[in-house]
Order: C-alpha cells, then structure tokens, then sequence
C-alpha cells in the first residue's frame, strides 16, 4: 500500500513557494502518493502587472493555475475549498471539519502545512495551521505526524533558527527546474513570485540552495521514521 502525504496550504501558490522540491521529488516514487489542499482560491490576490485577467475571473484563474502547477511537479490529488482568501481566521472551527474529511476520505499517515508564524506572517497561513494542528491531532488513528514547512536564516521576524530543524531536504537540479517552471505557472501572483526569487526569469534560478526546512511538529511515536 502506498503511503500518503497531505499537504494543507490556504492559496493556490503556497504549495510551489514551500514543497515545491519536495513534490517534484516525490512524483518520482511509486510508495508515494501526495494530496494538496488549498483552502481559497486565492480570490483577495492580485491580477498581476499588467492584469491576467479581471478581479472576477481571479478565483477561476488561480484555480487553473493550481492545476497547472501541480500537474507539473507530479502531485497525485488536489483538493480545493472555496473559503473566503484574507478570511480564515473567521471559519476555523469550519476548515478543522474540511481537513477531518479529506484525512478520512484520503488517509495520509504524513501532514505538512505552515508553522504558527506562517512563514510570511500572513494570517490565513497561521489560520491553517492551527486548523490543521487540531484536525491531525485529533485523528491519530489515521495521521500518524504532522510537520511544518519553514525557512532558515530570513532577515525578518519570521522563520526558524536552524537548531530547530528536524529535516533538511535536498533536491536535485532537475527538481529544481520543474519548481521553477510550477513557479511560473502562477502567472497573476508574478509579483511576489519575482519578489521573492529575483532569478525566476534566468537559467541560474535555484530555490534556496535547492534545500526545503521541516519541524516536527507532532507525531504518535516518540522516534517516528522518517516522514519522506
């Protein structure tokens, strides 16, 4: 039987910016099946400069384009709720129910999602985690741990010192490109795509060092093996 990985992020984009080496290595493996939920459509972002499309057709697009990324860095099953973006802390008690479903529909034994301080500070991405802590943590007959994708080294108030890191993952050259190229496909969030890897546009593009940080956040075993 394969395992399964969950990954419960609250935009479309999320998943690419955090995992996206990690995805793209697992699609290479045939134990694996990997699940990605985006709890909004992203419907509060931006059009991008100059508009990909109308504020209106916005949820529509970044749906689109969620399926593009995905499909390019080999994810199994998406998932999609249509919560309202910039809002999620007002439907906590309701997206714990939304995750309780797809870890019964789809069984994963690892979840990842962000950690407390939501890596860019941004409240939907805190609003996830806690609903995602509390649904893991009550379906340890299925979830067996739970970890958070973070960042080392950031110059604001946000990530976490590397003593706190439990995994260092590396992925190769090629991964790297297919994140790239899963990057790219966000095309009305090229701002903060941009913004945040300046070399997005160049061949020399590579996602910090080609390494994605992960704390341990939960687990049922004292010494559980290793998640990926």
């Amino acid at each position: 039987m394969k395992k399964r990985i969950l990954f419960c992020f609250a935009h479309p984009d999320d998943e690419t910016f955090t995992v996206g080496g990690l995805l793209a290595s697992l699609a290479k493996r045939e134990d694996v099946e990997t699940i990605v939920y985006s709890a909004t459509l992203g419907d509060a972002g931006k059009c991008g400069n100059p508009p990909v499309c109308t504020k209106e057709q916005l949820p529509h697009v970044r749906k689109k384009e969620l399926q593009q990324a995905t499909t390019i860095l080999g994810v199994d099953y998406v998932v999609t709720d249509t919560y309202p973006d910039g809002k999620l802390t007002e439907y906590e008690t309701q997206l714990v129910d939304s995750i309780r479903l797809i870890i019964e529909q789809y069984k994963p034994t690892v979840v990842v999602t962000f950690p407390p301080h939501g890596i860019s500070g941004h409240r939907d991405h805190q609003a996830i985690q806690r609903a995602t802590y509390q649904a893991v943590t009550s379906m340890d007959h299925i979830v067996e741990q739970l970890y958070y994708v973070t960042v080392v080294g950031r110059s604001n108030r946000y990530g976490d010192p590397i003593e706190n890191i439990d995994i260092v993952f590396t992925f190769t050259d090629e991964e790297a490109k297919k994140v790239r190229e899963a990057l790219l496909a966000h095309r009305t969030q090229h701002l903060s795509v941009e913004r945040v890897f300046p070399t997005i546009h160049h061949d020399s593009f590579h996602k910090f060092q080609n390494r994605e940080y992960f704390i341990r956040a939960w687990s049922k075993e004292s010494e559980p093996p290793y998640p990926f």
